[in-house]
């Protein structure tokens, strides 16, 4: 049987694609120009697809092996960028739009993704399962690109599904996976405290709704220092405060957003209940009245299928020898891959991009985020070989 190793990948076309696609990136559902490429690439392999049938500017290809057999494997890329404008460090390929950025690796995400499609449509009569390929909008933000997917059928001919995100944390070319949980449940949270406004000269005689936005901001604080398990890792985060209208007047009304991060429903429902005690008791103590707003739905946790992790881990070997992949440690981060695996198993794994050398060393979601792009052709033959190891079904796949 033919090995992803074996397979050529026009590598110089890889780099190129994720720099085209990292000079005009788009943002939430508005990739369109993301999505040009996309089809272009497929209409220029053969590689069937339908655009827009499952949420706009979506593409889904289908991929069918001329051997026996039904298993479908499902693969997805995320297409869209982050509201960032990018920093110019001389790369020739920096984003031609302003506040705009590909920060987060879904530029390369992409790139491997549509070279993966060629692969595979180039070795059909090699394979005995059929491989659907998700290129999906609107990860970083709402709603959510893989919820509204799932919502209109995408998973339903899906046996299994499968996710790379890559990172500057781990070597170059290094992937990186684990069982279990990947990623945190998360939401948004806003507070609103209201109180009454008079006259600075006699503040005795208001109820200033900006001291109640301070103390519910240090109790939430003390929360995370002094109640919650430093085993159950938890992340309340207050990203804005606003208050006031002027200098001579106590605020009437303060504002609060922020993100709530944890890898338990438990934790999800204690950190609701203690918020809500915690505004009222504030607010009542100081005069004034509150609103609290947590979404009833928040994002999932990701969660690796433990029969996809060992297949990973088999196929992972044929391409780059026993040992290699790294643990991949549960991220505070959100990721939507979790919608499409609350409908079937799936499995993201990692891939290191850090180059210390060249600076690509950044965190994600940073202006001066880049990568090392040798990683790319590495990430292309672990889906492939994933797909040609696991085309007859996965062991274990539905306990």
């Amino acid at each position: 049987m033919i090995t992803a190793n074996e397979i050529r990948i026009d590598e110089e076309q890889l780099v190129a694609l994720r720099r085209e696609i990292h000079m005009y990136p788009g943002l939430g559902w508005d990739v369109g120009q993301t999505a040009d490429v996309v089809c272009r690439e497929l209409d220029a392999a053969g590689v069937p697809y339908e655009r827009d049938r499952y949420g706009q500017n979506t593409v889904v290809a289908m991929i069918e092996g001329q051997k026996s057999g039904q298993f479908t494997i499902g693969l997805r890329a995320d297409m869209d960028a982050l509201p960032i404008q990018e920093k110019d460090r001389g790369q020739p390929y920096i984003s031609r739009c302003e506040g705009k950025m590909h920060a987060c690796g879904h530029d390369a995400h992409t790139a491997m993704m549509i070279m993966t499609a060629r692969a595979l449509w180039e070795i059909r009569d090699e394979l005995a399962c059929r491989v659907k390929i998700l290129f999906q909008p609107c990860e970083e933000s709402r709603p959510s690109g893989a919820r509204t997917m799932c919502e209109h059928g995408v998973m339903k001919d899906v046996d299994c599904i499968v996710m790379c995100h890559v990172n500057c944390n781990d070597p170059c070319g290094s992937p990186s996976c684990c069982s279990g949980v990947t990623n945190a449940t998360s939401t948004r949270f806003r507070i609103v405290t209201h109180g009454d406004s008079v006259h600075v000269a006699s503040p005795h005689r208001g109820k200033d709704a900006l001291l109640m936005g301070v103390r519910i901001y240090e109790g939430i604080q003390t929360m995370l220092s002094r109640e919650t398990d430093p085993f159950d890792p938890c992340v309340i985060s207050v990203c804005t405060m606003q208050a006031g209208t002027g200098i001579s007047r106590n605020a009437d009304l303060c504002e609060m957003t922020g993100s709530i991060r944890c890898f338990k429903g438990t934790t999800f429902a204690w950190i609701r209940t203690r918020m809500e005690r915690l505004c009222r008791s504030v607010c009542e103590d100081l005069g004034g009245t509150w609103e609290l707003e947590i979404p009833d739905d928040p994002l999932p946790c990701a969660v690796n299928h433990d029969a996809m992790y060992k297949a990973f881990l088999a196929s992972s070997a044929l391409v780059l020898g026993e040992g290699r992949v790294l643990p991949l440690l549960p991220s505070p981060g959100g990721e939507d891959f979790a919608y499409y695996e609350q409908e079937k198993p799936g499995l993201l794994f990692g891939l290191g991009c850090r180059n210390d050398e060249k600076g690509f060393n950044r965190p994600a979601h940073t202006a001066d985020w880049d990568i090392d792009e040798r990683a790319l052709s590495v990430g292309v033959r672990l889906f492939v070989q994933f797909v040609l190891t696991n085309m007859q079904g996965i062991p274990g796949l539905e306990a």
